[in-house]
């Protein structure tokens, strides 16, 4: 092969699929489904590109001269390809053969750490082949109509597949847009308990527990759970999507507080631009005050008692976020003055 441009068209739909990945994660809302079409499609296309290229790829990496030279970077390129192939197939397998999971950890979840470990060796990869990024390579007009064939190759094998789940009543046919399946509906408390991170706090103490509002307030607050109690005829009842990355979904009727009432209690100052709610586990994301006001800090799930597990004593109900933003055990909101970005894009504690 005079030329390697396949390592360039990896490149640059591996940058892609890490970029409609990292949307499709965090984005719960129906005007963001087109990232995650397009993260199918781009992963198709890397299918398509291994069937194209597979046999030189593997031709190269059996020559034992060239191991016994290279050893580590070959043991490196074989691992990448290992590593692409799992991921490839954990993806395609969860669009088809529904919910499934390995160690406790779901089939997507599986994908999405293989595609992170990915990262890092595919720059290596990039950096070792950077002879190939010179324009007089890249720039030609040839690559851009093989990257142009190979998302119409993509595209035809994701349409293939999603009629294949129709005509074979497959679990794919009834994810969700963002890949989800069902799990529980409209069933209390009966439906998957899972935490961002692995938190698993103790049991929380309601004789001590309260909920803070503070920062940019004129009325600083501290409620405790009987004042909670107090404030039932405030209590608004909402049917929300929890939207898990963890790979599921379920729709429930959350009752409480409108955090909108909470904050107009706590008397916002105007300069205010964002919230901070934060767990008694130090768990925390912030919102806009304009994504706040159709929010609600919810003390029950289908008319029973939140679970430990769920969240007791308050948890947010965010429509249209992913499940890692429904902060659970809340016990604090903090007002700020900036904006809802100045935090990391996936929580880090």
């Amino acid at each position: 092969m005079k030329f390697p441009w396949a390592n360039i068209v990896i490149l640059i739909l591996g940058a892609a699929e890490l970029v409609t990945g990292y949307l499709s994660l965090t984005q719960g809302t129906p005007e963001w489904a087109a990232a995650l079409h397009v993260h199918r499609i781009l992963g198709f296309g890397i299918v398509a590109l291994l069937f194209w290229k597979g046999r030189n790829i593997l031709a190269r990496l059996l020559v034992w001269r060239l191991w016994k030279r290279q050893w580590l970077a070959y043991s490196l390129s074989l691992f990448l390809l290992a590593a692409l192939l799992a991921a490839l197939g954990l993806g395609i397998a969860w669009s088809h053969l529904g919910y499934f999971s390995f160690a406790g950890i779901s089939g997507v979840s599986w994908h999405i750490y293989l595609s992170l470990a990915l990262a890092p060796v595919l720059v290596w990869h990039v950096l070792r082949h950077r002879y190939n990024l010179q324009t007089r390579y890249w720039a030609e007009r040839r690559n851009a109509l093989r990257l142009g064939g190979l998302a119409l190759a993509g595209l035809a094998l994701w349409q293939a597949g999603e009629l294949a789940n129709r005509l074979a009543s497959l679990p794919g046919a009834d994810r969700r847009f963002t890949g989800s399946y069902l799990r529980g509906q409209l069933a209390g408390n009966g439906f998957p308990a899972t935490s961002w991170l692995n938190d698993s706090p103790e049991p929380v103490d309601i004789s001590r527990w309260q909920l803070e509002v503070t920062g940019l307030v004129g009325r600083p607050l501290a409620v405790s759970h009987s004042d909670l109690a107090g404030w039932t005829e405030q209590y608004r009842t909402i049917r929300a999507t929890l939207d898990c990355t963890g790979g599921w979904h379920t729709t429930q009727d959350w009752a409480g507080l409108p955090l909108r009432a909470v904050l107009d209690l706590a008397e916002v100052r105007p300069q205010a631009a964002s919230i901070t709610v934060r767990s008694v586990t130090g768990y925390f994301r912030r919102f806009s005050l304009e994504e706040a006001e159709g929010y609600l800090l919810a003390t029950t799930v289908g008319n029973e008692a939140l679970s430990h597990w769920h969240g007791f004593p308050l948890r947010l109900v965010a429509p249209g976020k992913r499940g890692f933003e429904w902060v659970k055990w809340v016990d604090s909101i903090e007002v700020n003055d900036t904006s809802k970005w100045w935090q990391p894009p996936l929580p880090v504690t």
